[in-house]
């Protein structure tokens, strides 16, 4: 038996086998090739990327006000929030003081 003719063959077919890829040998074994970070990073960005643009025309389709109004109600919604707010805290304020006062011993003349 030639060896060397043997070892050419083993070669070749090692060749047509695998196509010389480094995954393919990798297969065989039972590994697998380690992704890179961008491999995995860009198509999550992708991913995410076209759900903010599909959640923005979905807002912006079926909005049930123009912008400016939306604003306004806002501006409004939040301007009663701060009025209630000072008044509540007004009426806290009030009433700790009366309980203050009342809890203090009081002195006779």
């Amino acid at each position: 038996m030639d060896w060397k003719r043997a070892l050419e063959q083993a070669q070749r077919s090692m060749t047509n086998t695998y196509d010389g890829v480094h995954s393919g040998v990798l297969d065989r074994l039972g590994l697998e090739h380690k992704r890179s970070t961008m491999e995995l990073v860009l198509p999550a960005l992708g991913i995410f990327g076209a759900g903010i643009a599909v959640g923005a025309a979905l807002g912006i389709m079926f909005a049930p006000k123009r912008g400016d109004e939306i604003r306004n109600d806002i501006r409004h919604r939040i301007s009663d929030i701060r009025d209630r707010g000072a008044e509540q805290f007004e009426e806290a304020r009030t009433k700790g003081e009366e309980l203050l006062d009342s809890a203090r011993p009081r002195t006779e003349a």
